[in-house]
């Protein structure tokens, strides 16, 4: 059974229940027109109320609607008017959420990495590389040399840089590419419904509730008439608390969650804004003859190797022993070197 369509059948167990023990107390009293003040004659007033959410085009009904009062809650996931869920996939969203906007964090962290050290040529400050790091300690830089084998070098003065081999080679002349001042993470959203099906789902949480203690005080007018419920209403009893124990849920899940993802997004801001304050202070020590100099130390090892044709001792599009014959000399001449430098 999937989980965004469970709401839909309690409610509907709820009602049919509702509907049938009011029809079986309507009879046991002797008709409509004898029923019992506690059998409650406004009963079936409820179910109709009821039914009215398993109606058709209920959903797009509650969806299409515009709440101009809840623009700008923390419910709304932009200032979108409408929401491309279904209202029970809007249940769903409201009650768990809707995955981690960050679950690619590390892949964007280190593409964006690569991608700061190449547009360096290879070679760079651990300053230039902070904003895009959490938790900076005394060897923040050793992911990053094992991450693309990088060596770090020290200035007659004692700086350490650090540059990249690896990515100092590249198919063809490259520029450039544009990488952001340092990593942001997304703040995580409470739900991508809108606002409208959010007071939808708000008050089916609250009909479930209220359905349970409607047949709970039902299942105790039915008893004090001497009405013995059996077979679906004996079933519906029985599992009466854990109907009620839904309904609770359902409210209590999402406000949990709503709190939880302020003390998330809470962490996330902290730590964008330290990456941020690092991106700042680089562009301070810009200006900084001291941070000159490191810079233009590292410089002396940047560099940018294309790798050309001729570079290539074999090209996967030829036979193997065509290009051996086409390249003998060339082959020799490389064999020889190799033997000179021993």
């Amino acid at each position: 059974m999937a989980l965004n369509k469970i709401p839909g059948r309690i409610y509907l167990l709820i009602a049919i229940a509702i509907f049938a023990l009011t029809v079986a107390m309507a009879s046991q009293g002797g008709g409509g027109n004898n029923r019992d003040d506690r059998g409650g004659g406004g009963f079936f007033i409820f179910p109709s109320n009821f039914f009215y959410i398993f109606s058709p085009g209920y959903g797009r009904r509650r969806s299409g609607r515009s709440y101009a009062s809840g623009r700008g809650t923390s419910y709304r996931p932009s200032n979108k008017a409408s929401s491309d869920l279904n209202f029970l996939e809007a249940i769903f969203s409201f009650l768990f959420g809707d995955g981690d906007p960050n679950a690619d964090l590390e892949d964007r962290r280190w593409r964006t990495i690569g991608t700061a050290i190449a547009n360096n040529n290879g070679a760079v400050t651990a300053e230039q590389i902070a904003p895009y790091l959490d938790d900076l300690g005394d060897d923040y830089m050793l992911p990053v040399l094992t991450r693309f084998n990088g060596r770090p070098e020290v200035s007659p003065v004692g700086d350490l840089v650090y540059y990249f081999p690896e990515l100092q080679v590249t198919a063809a002349e490259r520029r450039n590419a544009s990488v952001s001042a340092y990593l942001k993470e997304v703040k995580r959203q409470f739900t991508a419904a809108t606002s409208g099906q959010v007071m939808g789902a708000i008050a089916l949480g609250a009909v479930n509730i209220v359905g349970a203690l409607v047949l709970s005080n039902m299942f105790a007018s039915a008893a004090a008439q001497g009405l013995v419920v059996t077979g679906y209403l004996a079933l519906v009893q029985s599992i009466l608390g854990i109907l009620f124990a839904y309904g609770i849920a359902f409210l209590v899940i999402p406000l949990a969650r709503y709190y939880w993802l302020l003390w998330r997004n809470g962490k996330i801001e902290k730590r964008n804004e330290e990456r941020a304050d690092r991106a700042v202070m680089l562009n301070q020590l810009s200006t900084v003859d001291r941070f000159k100099q490191k810079l233009s130390f590292a410089r002396q090892f940047a560099e940018q190797k294309v790798l050309r044709a001729d570079d290539s001792v074999y090209d996967s599009g030829k036979d193997l022993l065509t290009q051996e014959l086409e390249q003998t000399d060339r082959i020799d001449a490389e064999f020889q070197k190799r033997l000179n430098e021993i």
